[in-house]
């Protein structure tokens, strides 16, 4: 298999594992995930939310028909959560967030 069509194939399942393991991780409300998001200034219980959004946009990269769609649900979804980051000046959160930011843009170029 090609380098290239690896890439095409790889790139959008690896970023929907990563988004259903953090999506099912918020979700679980771990103690830290529920304090990280009062420090962002969200409601008790939006991290229930938030991991259901994660959950469902990783299952969409995961299914051919609606990777391209989970891509740009993505991106969207990791802008939100740049956009959070720097308001609420968490700077130690901020790396991952650009680097998945970064995946999602580059799997929505990878579907044209």
């Amino acid at each position: 298999m090609p380098v290239v069509q690896f890439i095409t194939v790889a790139l959008p399942v690896a970023l929907g594992l990563v988004m259903i393991g953090t999506g099912g991780a918020n979700f679980a409300g771990p103690s830290l995930a529920r304090q990280n998001f009062a420090l962002w200034g969200y409601p008790a219980g939006f991290h229930r939310v938030a991991g259901s959004v994660g959950v469902v946009i990783g299952l969409l990269l995961l299914i051919p028909l609606t990777s391209r769609v989970g891509a740009i649900a993505s991106a969207i979804f990791m802008f939100a959560a740049i956009a959070t980051l720097i308001r609420s000046r968490d700077w130690g959160h901020l790396p991952a967030a650009a680097i998945l930011m970064a995946a999602s843009a580059a799997a929505i170029a990878i579907h044209g």
